[in-house]
């Protein structure tokens, strides 16, 4: 992962999924950076997929998270309380379309603690095809 000008993290994702009657739940621990650009918080950070490395930035206002990530998977999505967005998700397999609705956005950073929660709640639907309701936690702590 590039070196940049942020704060080392630790970082903890959890994003729970529920289609119908299936629930599933993807965690992902890691290490990344924290920093501040304008009026944006940015977490970035890497992750080892069965495609391969995948690079993820999250830029996080207060109206918005646009998640980029770039590598063996890209994809650029914005997320907005109660709206409607859509986007591209690319691999080596093809690319699909991508709506979401979302549904909440919380974010939270404890400056005395060292600590920050990101919590982002959508549903998404891929190729015009229902794909369930995702809940995603972010938690992530000076390393």
């Amino acid at each position: 992962m590039e070196k940049q000008n942020g704060i080392p993290i630790r970082l903890k994702q959890i994003t729970n999924i529920r289609d119908g009657f299936r629930k599933e739940t993807v965690a992902l621990e890691t290490e990344g950076f924290y920093y501040i650009k304008e009026n944006a918080v940015y977490l970035q950070f890497e992750e080892q997929q069965e495609l391969g490395k995948v690079n993820t930035v999250m830029k996080i206002t207060d109206h918005e998270v646009v998640v980029m990530r770039s590598g063996a998977v890209r994809m650029r999505h914005v997320f907005r309380k109660t709206e409607e967005t859509t986007g591209h998700y690319h691999t080596p397999f093809g690319q699909w379309t991508i709506k979401t609705k979302t549904d909440n956005i919380e974010f939270r950073y404890n400056e005395k603690r060292k600590k920050g929660h990101l919590f982002l709640s959508y549903q998404l639907e891929m190729q015009n095809e229902q794909a369930g309701r995702h809940a995603m936690t972010i938690m992530f702590k000076e390393a």
